[in-house]
């Protein structure tokens, strides 16, 4: 098998099924995943959950959770933080060929994901850069919604809802 240069943007995404190639083997970004996983139930149990910032539950939790996924969460050419859009600012822009392949909204880990304002700041960030698919998350859950749509009823934009119990037996949908 041929390795695969991880800089190298034309195999970034695979062809056939137009999903994100991996840069790390799936084996370790599981373990990655896991490991952030039980910090999280560590935290949980401790009851430090109330004390986490939203800036502190990017850092710890979020960025390495995409960092775990392939995105190089360092170069701002693939993922934008703060970035300016008509209504405010989106906390991540993930790009491939420097197109916007979705916008991040972040919640810190005691923030409720189910509260609609929050969905529809993320749906509402991508739908204005006619970007089509907007994430919310705060680590303890993960909600894919498409965008595409704007005067769809919100929830049913949501296309995928993944736990953080989930993340690993949903691995392929992350």
């Amino acid at each position: 098998m041929p390795k695969i240069n991880p800089f190298d943007k034309k195999l970034r995404v695979d062809p056939e099924s137009h999903r994100r190639i991996k840069d790390l083997p799936k084996v370790e970004a599981v373990k990655k995943i896991e490991a952030l996983v039980e910090r999280y139930e560590s935290i949980k149990s401790s009851g430090k959950i109330k004390k986490y910032t939203e800036e502190e539950t990017k850092k710890d939790f979020i960025l390495p959770l995409f960092a775990a996924l392939g995105w190089d969460v360092f170069n701002k050419d693939e993922v934008s933080a703060e970035e300016k859009i008509s209504a405010g600012r989106v906390d991540y822009g993930f790009y491939l060929d420097d197109r916007p392949r979705f916008y991040l909204e972040t919640k810190a880990l005691r923030e409720d994901l189910e509260r609609e304002e929050f969905a529809n700041q993320a749906v509402q960030y991508s739908w204005n850069k006619d970007v089509s698919w907007a994430v919310l998350t705060d680590f303890e859950g993960l909600k894919l919604f498409n965008a595409q749509d704007i005067d769809a009823k919100l929830w049913s934009k949501l296309f995928k809802d993944i736990p953080y119990t989930k993340y690993i037996e949903r691995f392929d949908e992350l």
